[in-house]
């Protein structure tokens, strides 16, 4: 049915984006010699990347956190490449059956929160995944690995396997709840 669709269509689309903002934040690194960030803000239901030129102040090491320096311009101080806020009915969540249920897994700790981080040779200092759920019990994860190549896969929790799929792995399709 209709709303079906649209509950799918809300849940592969913010998992898309966060899959396209890990990869612009990836060639970002690269192209601008910079390390860059990506961070889940689980309070404001929102995905941020940024490139982090410097700590907090110029000239300090990159720290991890976005703290642009006021005045300086673009590019010489941290900058932000792109942020998404979920969609109504979708939030940062783990199915309950998974070993490890939580919304962002693996990754870097830096502050808080943990964070992607892609350093300039294209590569993700640690690897990991955020993960997505509907109202309906579909979960999606947006997964980064291995490490060397920071490879990003869309995947779906299987209910009956009791694992994360890619679509159509073992010729078997997403079944949406």
């Amino acid at each position: 049915n209709l709303l079906r669709v649209i509950h799918r269509a809300k849940i592969e689309g913010i998992a898309r984006e966060t899959s396209v903002l890990m990869q612009r934040a990836r060639s970002e690194s690269v192209r601008q010699n910079v390390p860059t960030v990506v961070r889940v803000d689980l309070a404001r239901s929102e995905i941020v990347a940024f490139a982090d030129v410097d700590g907090p102040a110029l000239g300090d090491a990159p720290d991890g956190l976005f703290n642009p320096v006021a005045g300086e311009p673009h590019r010489t101080t941290d900058y932000e490449l792109g942020r998404y806020t979920l969609p109504n009915n979708v939030l940062f969540q783990a199915p309950a059956a998974d070993p490890d249920p939580v919304p962002v897994k693996g990754f870097t700790d830096a502050g808080p929160d943990k964070v992607a981080i892609f350093d300039p040779n294209g590569s993700i200092r640690d690897t990991g995944a955020i993960r997505y759920a509907d109202q309906r019990g579909n979960f999606l994860e947006v997964r980064v690995t291995p490490a060397a190549t920071a490879r990003v896969q869309l995947r779906k929790w299987d209910a009956d396997l009791i694992d994360w799929q890619t679509r159509n792995q073992d010729d078997k399709p997403w079944v949406w709840l």
